[in-house]
């Protein structure tokens, strides 16, 4: 990485922070394309990097959503457990098996979420809002959630809120804002976790030309990643409370297309 590339770095690490704080999904899909966008391919490299950055990023937004009072406690901690225990496997896959395809179909799933989101934003135009009541919540499926988000973050180098967030919402009737808080601490979990595993395996990698993959690569591109995406975590975490709820759904629905969009055009690559 020379100069010039290395400009474009830390504004990426803040907008992933911010996207991540405001939307509790790790920054990920945000700093992935861009690096790839301004630095060209290299996903393994991308991936551990990202992963030590949004660990930051759920470290900062969960500081801010503890202060606001919407981490659900009594079902963070065994979704934390899970989702670091499933991120492992996920590394696991992701440096064995070729993720391609696996990446297209959790895109065309994010798609599907995303329209059935807008759709349903649509319709409940002028009416008042669908949010579920914190007596609706349904505690079983949390943790299930948490290990498919994990795997994620695992196998695609995302922090896993992108899977967690609407699956949250849909089957385990958690209010959004519940559900960004309560990602951000989950997270915690499976970045930490899967930044461990990719990174002590990143050497057995290699770039898309062939070249083996180096350790300090790595841990020199998430440093140079970690400071602004910091900064953008807290920031996000603190716009996502200023932002009408309605705002906010419209906002993630669009990230959440986004995200699928890439996956798909990336396993279809």
């Amino acid at each position: 990485m020379d100069l010039s590339q290395a400009l474009f770095v830390a504004p990426i690490g803040l907008a992933g922070g911010l996207a991540g704080g405001m939307l509790g999904i790790g920054g990920s899909v945000v700093m992935i394309p861009l690096l790839t966008f301004a630095i060209g391919p290299n996903q393994h490299l991308y991936q551990a990097a990202a992963l030590i950055a949004n660990l930051l990023v759920a470290s900062s937004s969960a500081l801010k959503h503890r202060g606001k009072g919407t981490i659900r406690a009594d079902l963070a901690p065994r979704m934390l457990v899970v989702a670091g225990a499933l991120a492992v496997a996920g590394v696991l896959v992701s440096n064995l098996v070729d993720a391609t395809r696996l990446m297209a179909l959790f895109g065309g799933f994010l798609i599907y979420l995303s329209a059935t989101e807008l759709v349903a934003m649509v319709r409940s135009r002028g009416k008042p809002s669908d949010e579920p009541a914190p007596d609706q919540v349904r505690a079983a499926p949390a943790a299930p959630i948490a290990g498919l988000g994990g795997f994620a973050a695992g196998l695609l180098g995302i922090g896993g809120g992108v899977i967690m967030i609407p699956l949250l919402r849909k089957f385990a009737r958690i209010p959004l804002r519940q559900c960004i808080a309560t990602s951000a601490v989950v997270m915690l979990g499976s970045t930490a976790v899967g930044a461990l595993a990719k990174n002590l395996s990143v050497s057995r990698l290699e770039d898309p030309s062939g070249a083996p993959l180096t350790l300090a690569q790595s841990l020199t591109l998430a440093g140079m990643l970690a400071p602004t995406a910091l900064l953008g975590g807290y920031i996000g975490a603190g716009i996502s409370y200023r932002m009408p709820i309605k705002a906010l759904k419209a906002v993630f629905a669009v990230l959440l297309a986004f995200a699928g969009a890439r996956m798909v055009m990336a396993g279809l690559r």
